[in-house]
């Protein structure tokens, strides 16, 4: 009775090489899935890189407009940028 190399009997023996081939085809189709997941969170990170330099880059232009008082520019984004229901919380615990 021949086997498959799977103990399964009755079955034409199989070259352990063609599954050796399989396995490294699996492989290797992994890998490329694996390369595609990578481009794409490194696609993400460089976004985010962008995303930094702009902000800094809109802060200084804001601090420059503002003569270069740098506490009160900062300040004034900030305000800005909060929800104003979160501002009238602020100044009604800062009273």
């Amino acid at each position: 009775m021949g086997s498959n190399g799977n103990g399964e009997p009755g079955l034409p023996r199989r070259p352990k090489m063609f599954a050796a081939i399989e396995h490294l085809d699996a492989a290797h189709d992994h890998m490329i899935k694996a390369m595609n997941v990578l481009a794409s969170v490194t696609l993400d990170w460089q976004k985010a890189a962008d995303f930094i330099q702009t902000y800094r880059h809109s802060l200084v232009e804001t601090v420059e407009a503002a003569g270069g008082d740098v506490g009160a520019s900062i300040e004034h984004e900030i305000r800005d940028f909060l929800p104003k229901h979160v501002r009238d919380q602020q100044q009604q615990q800062g009273e």
